[in-house]
């Protein structure tokens, strides 16, 4: 089986912190914070969206998503094809598009008897009719990744993955490892999503996210994409692109959010399997970041982690007090924000638990600094 080097040659991201890297790295050095409500405000997409009327039937996380994709192919000076590229392809991770409030507003309003929770053709016939005749393809998951290829002209494979808050993270491996294995040779990979949708809210809610965690710290939502182009190594060579950093290893697996099963659960366990495919040891790595769930404090199972993988001495980093939480793209704005602010070449280590039972951690070499767009 072919097993090829992948390395990160384009880096673009839209955060509450700022409209792009530069102005998020910026935020994230001087220690600045989205506050208590981390969301993405006066931004216009416009000037990425290649055909513009698709705004029009887009959601914000898809905005956000092209918005990411276009500035990391602007960086990586990935040249335009006429007609598209049938080398580059897309794979987002999001949790999924939620109803708006005024989508729940039109759908619930013509029915004060709650006739459509068992009578499916008033359903279709009163409430559907609320909804505007577009919904569905704006807010289908899929959609994200659609508008990026159609936006892009990025005619290779595409993907969407959604599995919870770990979906971005797990994007990026699955596309390093097609590209590794020789199913691609560029990938647009990350991840897009929203906190601050009421659905989302209300579930986090349910879920006692907003009940303090660790002693008066809290679940802080937030929202952003970041998307990353992953290339082969040799290909990224011969066409003269900046190699910002290479993805080395990769893993994913089961991480129920259980105290008890810290030290030698499965985030322990993800971290050293993402360690093994890099053939990295623990002492090779310069750096730790989490993709904590709560603003300020670590996850006892992650915090027992990193000191039982990496010795008690090393501490973990983490964005999420300064951005609040982005959900399924929270992984990838970390590994961006990772590469965009080292200070030269180094090894990090990027984890990321999800809500619902999944861990993922990729293992990332930097291989330049970038801290002079960030003055």
């Amino acid at each position: 089986m072919t097993t090829r080097r992948v390395v990160v040659t384009g880096l673009g991201a839209v955060t509450p912190l700022g409209h792009d890297l530069a102005q998020t790295g910026a935020a994230i050095r001087t220690g600045r914070s989205a506050g208590a409500v981390p969301e993405i405000l006066d931004f216009n997409p416009r000037a990425h969206f290649r055909i513009p009327k698709a705004l029009k039937v887009s959601s914000p996380v898809t905005r956000y998503a092209v918005a990411a994709a276009s500035m990391a192919l602007a960086d990586a000076r990935w040249p335009e094809v006429e007609g598209g590229s049938d080398d580059l392809g897309v794979m987002v991770g999001s949790c999924g598009s939620d109803l708006q409030a005024i989508d729940l507003a039109r759908a619930i309003g013509p029915d004060p008897d709650h006739r459509a929770v068992h009578d499916i053709p008033y359903f279709a016939e009163r409430i559907l009719a609320g909804l505007h005749p577009l919904w569905l393809l704006v807010n289908l998951p899929n959609m994200i990744s659609a508008h990026v290829a159609i936006q892009l002209s990025a005619r290779g494979q595409n993907n969407t993955i959604m599995t919870d808050w770990v979906a971005g993270s797990q994007s990026i491996g699955e596309a390093y490892e097609a590209i590794r294995r020789g199913d691609a040779d560029a990938m647009l990979a990350g991840g897009s999503d929203s906190g601050r949708y009421p659905f989302a809210i209300g579930s986090h809610e349910q879920a006692g996210l907003f009940e303090p965690g660790d002693g008066e710290d809290v679940f802080l939502p937030g929202e952003g994409a970041a998307i990353l182009l992953l290339e082969d190594r040799d290909s990224a060579i011969r066409r003269g692109a900046p190699m910002r950093a290479e993805v080395r290893g990769y893993a994913t697996g089961s991480a129920w959010i259980d105290p008890s099963r810290a030290a030698e659960g499965a985030v322990a366990t993800t971290m050293r399997a993402a360690l093994d495919s890099a053939e990295w040891a623990a002492d090779d790595v310069q750096q730790v970041v989490c993709t904590t769930i709560f603003s300020r404090g670590f996850l006892p199972n992650e915090r027992a982690s990193v000191a039982h993988v990496f010795g008690g001495s090393r501490r973990a980093v983490s964005y999420t007090a300064q951005l609040g939480h982005a959900l399924g793209a929270a992984g990838p704005i970390d590994v961006a924000l990772s590469v965009a602010l080292a200070n030269g070449p180094s090894r990090t280590i990027c984890s990321t638990v999800g809500c619902s039972g999944q861990a993922a951690t990729l293992a990332i070499e930097t291989l330049a600094t970038h801290s002079e767009g960030f003055s």
